[in-house]
């Protein structure tokens, strides 16, 4: 495995593991659920056939299949969002910690954006975690999705 993961456009050789990604209970438990095999299957054909400008997949290696996938997208409260799935057997390896960081410096770099959110579960003490080590802060509690969420921020100037 490389130093660093490589970020990269969805492609066909990609569909069967973003199919996974979004069918996964383990994967899907804190987005709400796992979706249907034949909504997991567009999903991931739309992602390959016109993935938005700033959705990659993450490739541990060059020429590997994705094992993940890391957004930049509006939050549902203004702003940008990052996000991020793994999965499971990639999870643990400091893979989703690196693509974070990539996709971090993509989005304060090239994107030139002052502040990035990320929003999760209150009970994703993984995806916590992860935040936290990015060097993101809880900048408050809120209820959404049925369940307490937490609203994380990095500024321009922390990262």
């Amino acid at each position: 495995m490389t130093s660093e993961p490589l970020l990269a456009r969805p492609s066909e050789s990609d569909h069967a593991n973003l199919v996974r990604l979004f069918t996964d209970a383990g994967v899907r438990c804190y987005l709400g659920g796992p979706l249907p095999e034949d909504a997991a299957a567009q999903r991931a054909s739309s992602l390959i056939d016109q993935p938005p400008n700033h959705v990659w997949v993450i490739r541990p290696a060059a020429g590997q299949d994705a094992v993940g996938i890391v957004w930049l997208t509006p939050h549902h409260e203004g702003g940008i969002e990052l996000s991020f799935v793994l999965l499971p057997e990639w999870q643990g390896r400091g893979l989703a910690f690196r693509a974070c960081s990539e996709a971090l410096c993509l989005g304060f770099g090239e994107l030139g954006l002052a502040r990035i959110v990320s929003e999760t579960q209150a009970a994703n003490t993984k995806s916590i975690a992860l935040l936290r080590r990015l060097g993101m802060r809880v900048e408050r509690s809120l209820q959404r999705f049925g369940a307490e969420q937490l609203l994380f921020v990095l500024d321009r100037e922390a990262g």
